[in-house]
């Protein structure tokens, strides 16, 4: 039983990790002296820095991402995160600045299972008596049912990010 659930539940894993979608929107208009800060967060973890507020350096927007990863039971921020940075690299960005990262509940997932399993013993015992049949059933049985079930909450993770480009 215990085999059966932890079975299910790697097939769970697998199924629903995995992919991440990306929408770049592009900055129109005037480019402005955009703000910086003497100071900031910033992780070099991934294929481009990652700002949490403004960067220290003059830079261009070229626009935002919207970064959501599938339902499942990864690393939310950090893939939401890590999309967004490998598409705003791909379009040529030199970092990103965070605007929001979280993640939103996206359903459950729940399965289950029961087994029935059962014995019934008689004895019929019986004597001819003319055209008849006089006698006696008896018998004992019983059943028992096993049951399981599982259910695992579901996310996703979001990013918001702007794109930039030092000067």
């Amino acid at each position: 039983m215990i085999r059966l659930i932890l079975i299910t539940t790697l097939s769970l894993i697998a199924m629903l990790t995995g992919c991440t979608s990306t929408e770049f929107t592009p900055y129109a208009g005037a480019q402005q002296n955009w703000p910086t800060a003497s100071g900031a967060f910033v992780s070099n973890k991934y294929v481009i820095p990652v700002y949490q507020g403004p960067p220290p350096r003059p830079y261009i927007v070229l626009g935002y991402i919207e970064a959501a990863t599938s339902a499942g039971t990864g690393d939310y921020r950090t893939d939401a995160i890590n999309a967004a940075a490998r598409r705003a690299r791909a379009i040529g960005g030199d970092a990103i600045i965070v605007q929001s990262n979280g993640r939103e509940y996206a359903g459950t997932y729940s399965t289950g299972g029961a087994v029935t399993s059962g014995n019934y013993g008689g004895n019929v015992t019986g004597t001819a008596v003319g055209p008849n049949v006089i006698g006696t059933v008896s018998g004992t049985g019983y059943s028992t049912t096993s049951s399981w079930g599982i259910g695992a909450p579901l996310s996703r993770g979001r990013a918001t990010v702007f794109v930039i480009k030092f000067k």
